[in-house]
């Protein structure tokens, strides 16, 4: 792998892998919901949609028509705490679609009609988004334990969206789009000489431009409490969350190992306790989030609101169990052994392991190194579990809910009260 860091800021990484006949390549810059106000929550998701639809020299018809002629898969997503861009095709269309991605990124132009067809379909994902009662719940939960932006949910308000304009996108830009929070990735098989060849070629101006700090998202309280939305979903979901290690903080793995073992896959504790042995739900997880400066844990399960009360019960049990009783040095191996396996699967898929060196530089600041990440696998006990398990969930919780209204809160059910 190789990086390389322009006198701007921007950072370049390089992944070749000869035996492969695609690239797959991406531009991520560290901006997203959490970097915005009340004023202007939902631009970062905003702009994303906006960059396909039109620049100074290609319309929105022609940049998709340009990735398909080249036969690419392409898109964008946003999150909290960033934006991408990608696409990926066979080697020799490498230079037709980094073009395409380089021109939508830099030159969009954001004309008027673009942008009330754009802002009409985004009110429809809304729309769609609180017909979802997992991607409710994931809302509420954030806005209950975070008070600040980012509580902000991704998509906006629809009130932003319904006025957000040309100048609000170039001012957010101007502030947040900078080379110095932005990450250019190739993997696949394309050489170190050829990717920056393109990308001086493509973005010369952004590496070339001068070096401006860019924002960042400090520590956030986190805030216990209980948060819901009332509606009538077939099915609820409920969230229990905890203030755990963000992704620079050294623990990473221990928190995946943790997640292993109580509730990521089909022989973890909570599925086997909640879905095989007692039937009350169809699915049950545990959700690691790892931000810049902030991490949260969170226990996730889809029920039918008739057995909320037996559910949140049934993981208070499992939670407590492991605190008192920790975890066994089987489970421990083997949560090292699907961990060591994700790595090295994911090295496998271009798309995550781009995804993956970006982020791991745009957050932390640092390579992402395969290797080191498999010796510090290697190295969990079963005593730093335990440890992570005591200071993530011997913690207070936050709660959050969507669906049809239960008997009782599920925090009054989790705190027995």
């Amino acid at each position: 792998m190789t990086v390389k860091k322009y006198k701007s800021g921007l950072t370049v990484i390089v992944e070749e892998n000869a035996g492969l006949r695609s690239v797959t390549s991406g531009i991520m810059v560290g901006t997203g919901s959490a970097y915005e106000t009340a004023e202007n929550n939902g631009i970062s998701h905003f702009i994303e949609h906006m960059q396909f639809k039109g620049t100074e020299k290609r319309s929105a018809e022609q940049i998709v028509g340009a990735f398909d002629e080249a036969g690419a898969s392409f898109n964008a997503f946003t999150g909290k705490e960033y934006t991408c861009f990608y696409f990926k095709s066979i080697d020799e269309k490498i230079e037709d679609c980094f073009d395409v991605l380089s021109d939508l990124f830099l030159h969009s132009v954001y004309g008027g009609e673009e942008l009330d067809r754009e802002r009409k379909v985004i009110l429809e994902e809304i729309n769609m988004s609180r017909d979802e009662p997992d991607g409710v719940c994931y809302d509420v939960l954030f806005r209950t334990m975070f008070r600040g932006s980012l509580g902000m949910e991704i998509l906006g308000t629809k009130e932003n969206v319904g006025r957000f304009g040309r100048a609000d996108i170039l001012d957010y830009k101007k502030t947040h789009y900078l080379p110095s929070n932005t990450v250019v990735a190739f993997v696949g098989n394309i050489t170190e000489a050829r990717a920056l060849e393109l990308t001086e070629r493509y973005l010369g101006e952004f590496a070339s431009a001068d070096y401006t700090e860019p924002p960042r998202v400090g520590r956030q309280e986190f805030v216990c409490g209980m948060g819901e939305h009332i509606k009538d979903f077939e099915q609820s979901e409920l969230s229990i969350a905890f203030p755990s290690p963000c992704v620079g903080d050294g623990r990473a793995h221990i928190v995946s190992a943790l997640d292993c073992i109580l509730g990521s896959g089909m022989s973890s504790r909570l599925f086997m306790r909640l879905r095989e042995k007692m039937g009350l739900v169809y699915s049950v997880y545990t959700s690691p989030w790892m931000g810049r400066n902030n991490g949260v844990f969170s226990v996730c399960a889809n029920v039918n609101v008739s057995n909320v009360e037996r559910s949140v019960a049934a993981v208070r049990e499992e939670i407590d169990r492991l605190l008192s009783d920790g975890v066994t040095a089987e489970e421990t191996e083997k949560a090292k052994t699907q961990l060591k396996v994700t790595a090295l699967f994911g090295k496998e898929n271009p798309m995550n392991y781009m995804l993956s060196l970006m982020r791991r530089r745009l957050l932390v600041g640092e390579d992402y190194d395969l290797d080191k990440l498999i010796a510090r696998i290697e190295s969990i006990t079963a005593a730093d579990i335990d440890g992570a398990a005591r200071e993530i969930l011997g913690s207070g919780a936050c709660f959050g809910y969507a669906g049809k209204k239960p008997k009782r809160h599920i925090d009054e059910i989790y705190n027995n009260k």
